[in-house]
């Protein structure tokens, strides 16, 4: 007897473990259960969250025109924020959605698109034609003056090409396209101190990053600056009232660099955007990557001789030195109140140069470069022999542009692609 009733008590024993065991398994159960639905609700609301962001900014590069605005507002649960505002040469677009506790943010730089007519060429129609020199080459679509084009010689070297271009010819206007009121606003703001918030102006540091997120961070001075062995990333504004020194030593990703001088040594690598009101010189054999920018709106207002190939005329307020590669854009923008000067060089690009995206002069280009996208200017010049030959191009090539959705410049009434996402 005792027998059975010990087998009884060790089945007794068994059976309750068994019940715990099934009711660990089920809660188990239930709780991955209600784990997931809880995941699955928060991914899909996360991945809705996300479309929007994006949504929100390739909706707005359809817009044709740029408004420095926030907007806010809701949908359901979700509230929406997108914020746009230039940054250097680009506009940068904003966009936060924020689920109960959960935010997403994405931010890009964007610029103008490409459409069938952008232009490759667009010379302003001074009642003169272009004269092509040399081993000169135009692409797709040129607009160029009522009296066209011809071929031509400096000191014996005639037209090398079989065709006088290699496309279309449109008949271009007394300027060239305007750009954006606003970012030409922009620029002249920031060249006086905009960006200068003594609350967020930070001393040079031999290594500075900052997110794109994250309220922009300044180096700011009186005095020269010359960057060596800096490593400087992100969202930062270097700037001096006096000049900047850019050595090949220093890497920079993404930063704005603002003086009324500014001097890139030879061999300099990096990506970054370049503000001047005097001067900008860029040496030779640099490799500035998509998207860099370098722009010069000239505030001198001095009177020049019109006559004569005096050194004053022939030595460019922007200059790019020999078998420098720039992706991105290069703009000279020309005070209005300055004296004009027909044989006055405004912007010099040496031989060997490459421009992969625009090249916009208000003044008096020398062009001795290749630009793969569009080049536009009021007037070309060529100082050879001693002698300054007016709409001359002498060795220049202008090719189509191959990035099809390349992002540039912000010009009036055109739509608007992505140039990068930031971080």
């Amino acid at each position: 007897m005792k027998i059975v009733y010990k087998i009884k008590a060790q089945a007794m024993q068994f059976a309750l473990l068994i019940s715990v065991i099934i009711a660990i398994l089920l809660s188990t159960f239930l709780l991955l259960t209600h784990v997931q639905s809880f995941f699955r609700i928060k991914s899909k609301e996360i991945i809705e969250a996300s479309d929007i962001a994006n949504n929100q900014i390739f909706g707005s590069l359809l817009a044709t025109t740029t408004s420095k605005d926030t907007t806010n507002s809701s949908i359901d649960t979700k509230t929406i924020k997108l914020a746009t505002n230039y940054h250097g040469a680009w506009t940068k677009i904003f966009s936060e959605v924020a689920v109960k506790e959960s935010k997403i943010r994405k931010i890009a730089f964007t610029g103008a698109a490409l459409a069938l007519k952008t232009p490759n060429l667009y010379l302003a129609n001074k009642n003169a034609p272009l004269v092509v020199v040399g081993n000169t080459r135009l692409e797709g679509n040129s607009y160029l003056p009522e009296q066209g084009i011809k071929a031509g010689n400096i000191s014996g070297n005639y037209y090398q090409g079989s065709s006088l271009y290699y496309g279309s010819v449109i008949e271009s206007k007394a300027t060239i396209p305007e750009l954006d009121n606003q970012w030409i606003s922009y620029i002249e703001s920031i060249i006086k101190g905009g960006y200068i918030d003594e609350a967020r102006t930070i001393p040079i540091a031999k290594e500075v990053k900052n997110s794109f997120y994250d309220t922009a961070k300044i180096i700011y001075t009186n005095e020269s600056i010359v960057l060596g062995n800096e490593k400087i990333s992100g969202n930062v504004v270097i700037q001096s009232s006096s000049k900047i020194t850019i050595t090949s030593a220093s890497q920079l990703t993404d930063v704005v660099v603002i003086a009324p001088i500014i001097i890139v040594e030879d061999y300099v690598k990096g990506r970054f955007q370049l503000i001047a009101s005097k001067k900008i010189e860029i040496g030779k054999n640099c490799y500035l990557s998509y998207p860099s920018s370098a722009t010069l709106l000239d505030k001198k207002n001095i009177s020049r001789s019109n006559t004569g190939n005096t050194s004053q005329n022939r030595n460019p307020d922007f200059s790019i030195d020999k078998n420098t590669v720039i992706q991105g854009s290069v703009v000279y923008l020309k005070n209005e109140s300055a004296t004009k000067n027909r044989i006055k060089t405004n912007l010099n690009i040496a031989i060997g140069t490459e421009i992969i995206g625009e090249i916009y002069c208000q003044g008096n280009i020398e062009f001795m470069g290749t630009i793969k996208g569009s080049l536009y200017t009021q007037q070309f010049i060529a100082n050879q022999s001693g002698s300054v030959y007016l709409n001359h191009l002498y060795n220049g090539k202008i090719l189509v542009n191959p990035i099809p959705k390349y992002a540039g410049l912000p010009f009036k009434n055109v739509k608007k692609n992505i140039a990068t996402w930031l971080y």
